[in-house]
């Protein structure tokens, strides 16, 4: 249970964050249940200090033609056209000081994905570390070039799409560079394209066709490529002579073939744990184990190709092998697996794609750790406005070293302290982090709200009830779990 305690401000947390430990997945139409394209990201913090985020409908033309945008870390933007409307993640940053950059300039915090009204969906900030020696001969633009946050806010807001995002953004790539190394996922009812950067101007993208499978946990899933085949592959033209120069390379450069990963990633041996629970959790073979390391795994296991044991070109794959057809439902419980969800999970947006309605499009969305929350589908092409406890905004916890005597609380880790700010009960992040609080310090009340929270998600599954009534039959049922439990 938690405690009361003293409601006494010593430490604002103003601190950046860092998607260093974000979970994708990507499944494609063919190999899902209901013939749907799913993919999907999960944001989690570097520590379980508390990040508060919000979920909102950004309104169409809040950016004018014309006007320069601003991000967190120097990259300017000017807009081509009125903004689209679009869902989107984001930090709070109520008090008029971003928590991100500690900024005071106009400009959205940390957007981190969303679905625009032409059905244009994005996913971005998953984190990539690339080699020294890449980074050494291509480095990142840390004075003006795209960071990751900013990414879905252009894409978003100009783009009408998949591929005129992916073109827009390794046009920016090219032109201006990247702040930072990481995977993004633009996808529409016509295609969907995954692409990395482990440099400043250097990049590859590859267009997922539905028999591809995927899981990244902050590691490049981009293995043995073959430049040459145009139709699915897109990268930058010094790509190969990158590696080259930085002695690197992995391929053969004059038939245009790259390792991508092998060139280019320097993942550290502790995302292969998310990866073998990933791997595990969808294969239903628990052949991997839990201490998987770099060495534990060939890359032809997980990550796509396009080149067949023959060397010849063939459409993009993986050997990932999945345990019938999941649903969405099973990506749903993909993200309460250990350690791809914890409570450093701030977010998780599932996008479900299909091209047989105009609202084809459904966005899933939750909040904190998967384990104590719950998904609620919105038609985002058609969204004006979320349930209002996914945008009450809040100032950001307080913390304090020695232990309060009275007020909310909640224990952080290294004898800190966090104080649930003003307003918490009216914001969706501080009622389900309250829930995911509870569960940590009493295991029969974490099973009690694990199958409240799974009764419920079937029961929303399975009514297609969706949008504002979906969102506040969750919010009820959180409210008396915590009437019951707090």
């Amino acid at each position: 249970m938690l405690k009361k305690a003293v409601a006494v401000l010593l430490v604002l947390a103003i601190l950046p964050t860092e998607a260093l430990a974000c979970t994708e997945i990507y499944i494609g139409a063919n190999l899902t249940a209901d013939g749907t394209t799913i993919f999907a990201r999960l944001e989690e913090y570097v520590s379980d200090e508390g990040w508060p985020k919000l979920f909102d409908v950004v309104p169409e033309g809040v950016h004018a033609a014309g006007e320069v945008y601003t991000g967190c870390y120097g990259f300017t933007w000017t807009f081509t056209h009125d903004s689209y409307g679009y869902t989107a993640f984001r930090d709070n940053n109520c008090q008029g000081i971003c928590p991100d950059c500690g900024g005071t300039h106009a400009h959205t915090p940390y957007q981190a994905g969303g679905t625009n009204s032409k059905g244009v969906s994005v996913t971005a900030t998953e984190t990539l570390v690339g080699k020294k020696a890449i980074e050494a001969v291509d480095p990142y633009n840390t004075e003006s070039g795209i960071e990751e946050a900013e990414i879905p806010t252009i894409l978003l807001s100009e783009a009408s799409s998949a591929r005129e995002a992916m073109l827009l953004l390794t046009s920016i790539y090219e032109t201006i560079g990247a702040f930072d190394g990481g995977s993004v996922m633009v996808g529409d009812a016509d295609e969907v394209w995954y692409i990395e950067n482990h440099s400043g101007k250097q990049y590859i993208a590859v267009r997922l066709n539905e028999e591809v499978m995927f899981v990244c946990p902050n590691i490049s899933v981009i293995g043995l490529v073959s430049l040459n085949d145009t139709e699915h592959v897109a990268a930058s033209g010094g790509l190969i002579e990158t590696a080259v120069q930085a002695g690197t390379f992995v391929g053969d450069a004059e038939a245009g073939l790259i390792d991508y990963a092998a060139s280019y990633d320097d993942a550290p041996d502790s995302v292969y744990l998310r990866l073998a629970a990933g791997l595990n959790a969808m294969s239903g073979d628990p052949a991997y184990p839990e201490d998987l390391t770099h060495s534990g795994i060939a890359g032809s296991a997980f990550r796509i190709s396009n080149v067949d044991s023959e060397g010849k070109i063939v459409p993009p794959y993986t050997n990932i092998r999945l345990e019938g057809k999941p649903g969405v439902r099973d990506v749903m419980s993909f993200y309460q697996q250990v350690p791809i969800s914890r409570h450093r999970s701030l977010e998780t947006h599932i996008f479900q794609i299909s091209d047989h309605t105009e609202l084809g499009t459904v966005e899933w969305v939750s909040m904190t750790d998967n384990r104590s929350s719950v998904f609620v589908p919105y038609y985002p092409m058609a969204a004006t406005e979320v349930f209002e406890k996914f945008h009450t905004e809040t100032a950001m916890p307080e913390h304090t070293a020695e232990k309060p005597a009275e007020g909310l609380y909640y224990e952080m880790q290294d004898g800190i302290w966090g104080l649930y700010p003003d307003g918490w009960r009216d914001s969706w992040y501080w009622v389900f982090s309250m829930l995911e609080h509870i569960a940590r310090e009493d295991e029969a009340a974490a099973v009690d709200i694990r199958e409240r929270m799974d009764a419920l998600q079937d029961a929303i599954c399975a009514s297609g009830v969706i949008g504002d009534p979906a969102a506040e039959l969750c919010w009820h049922t959180a409210l008396d779990l915590l009437s019951e439990f707090g």
